[in-house]
């Protein structure tokens, strides 16, 4: 590794925190609360002679707001590390009181709100506190049956037993730790060479758990902004469907449509001038035009009781967006594809599949809306129950 890891240490006020992150780093930087008021942002501190970078946080507190406002401000640093906006967050250190003897679930669940855009970040629970090594093993425990107890969807029944899955949702190490044992007790500091250690051979996974988390994210913002882009087209394409055209017959892409499609591609940094942009997007345009769903959605909303009284431009808006907001969703699928390299470039035929099946699945949204609204047809509920359907 060219850089630190950055940690961000994190737990229940009281927990221990900041006198870990002194007993680590070897001297006193971190604010120790001692039972007052202790870290009120998340602060950075660093040391020479380790690999690693350690973020500070404010203690989860008994009041929901201030709970609220901390998981917000360690979420908000979090998605800025995926975007590339502050120092990328490589792992958590999450500290529980060995002396408080529980855990709960609303603080595991906390904890997972805090990494739900990272949810595959590795967890290293700190029993801080641990002043008596012979209950190490129950407070180990005490952990597991917490975390299991928090995510019983991770675990599957089989018999009587329960067997994990992958261990998903658990933590990579649990690590008893006495950072500063009191002035009468005539022990040393324990556990910390354990938690380092046991943080460096984790640390090769949790670089490359981050970089998957930083493609999936981005991954995530492109389709989003895919979906953006074919609401606007789609809300655009009612306004224009409201000019009578002969849809039954023949269902042609507008430049609107084709513009749509060529925006989808510049979102997923593909050239369209290259050879096999060209041939995908000449498909997806022939997919659409021939779409028999596209033909048939006229003809099946003029099939429902009441519509035959509707004005012709009205459907023909409610079919114009249909189509466009069918063709942008299956073209944000298609490029994703292509991006991912998961094509064969001799058989497009898969992009007549993800049209048709998109539009047929619009259409019949459509349908449905109508029908169940006894023929009546607002354009402006339609379209905004078809943009907020992913």
């Amino acid at each position: 590794m060219t850089d630190k890891a950055n940690i961000l240490v994190l737990g229940t006020s009281g927990s221990g925190k900041s006198t870990l992150i002194n007993a680590v780093i070897g001297k006193e930087v971190a604010k120790v609360s001692n039972g007052r008021k202790g870290t009120e942002k998340l602060e950075v501190y660093e040391s020479d002679e380790l690999n690693l970078r350690l973020i500070d946080s404010k203690g989860f507190g008994n009041k929901f707001w201030d709970t609220q406002k901390t998981v917000r401000d360690m979420s908000k640093w979090m998605r800025a590390g995926l975007k590339g906006d502050r120092p990328r967050i490589h792992m958590l250190w999450f500290c529980v009181d060995a002396t408080s003897e529980q855990l709960s679930t609303r603080t595991i669940r906390t904890v997972e709100y805090v990494k739900s855009e990272w949810k595959d970040i590795p967890v290293i629970v700190v029993l801080t506190k641990s002043f008596f090594p012979d209950e190490d093993q129950k407070h180990i425990k005490m952990v597991e049956d917490a975390f299991r107890k928090a995510a019983p969807n991770n675990w599957l029944p089989l018999g009587n037993k329960v067997l994990p899955e992958e261990n998903k949702g658990m933590p990579v190490a649990i690590i008893p730790v006495l950072a500063k044992p009191p002035k009468s007790m005539p022990d040393v500091p324990r556990g910390i060479e354990e938690l380092i250690k046991a943080t460096e051979e984790n640390l090769d996974a949790a670089v490359k758990d981050s970089e998957e988390a930083v493609y999936r994210y981005e991954l995530k913002r492109k389709r989003m902004n895919a979906h953006a882009l074919t609401a606007l087209a789609t809300s655009s394409a009612a306004v224009v469907g409201a000019v009578p055209i002969n849809l039954p017959d023949s269902v042609v892409l507008s430049t609107m449509e084709t513009a749509l499609i060529s925006s989808i591609a510049k979102i997923y940094n593909l050239d369209k001038k290259d050879d096999r942009m060209q041939k995908v997007m000449a498909r997806i345009i022939e997919a659409g035009a021939v779409s028999m769903t596209a033909k048939m959605a006229l003809n099946q909303l003029k099939m429902i009781p009441g519509v035959a009284n509707i004005a012709a431009d009205v459907l023909n808006a409610v079919v114009a967006g249909a189509i466009v907001f069918g063709i942008g969703e299956a073209s944000g699928v298609i490029m994703e594809k292509v991006y991912l390299g998961e094509i064969d470039e001799e058989n497009l035929d898969w992009i007549n599949k993800i049209v048709n099946g998109k539009m047929g699945s619009v259409v019949g949204q459509v349908v449905r809306m109508v029908a169940s609204n006894n023929g009546k047809i607002n354009i402006k509920e339609i379209i905004e129950s078809l943009v907020k359907r992913t």
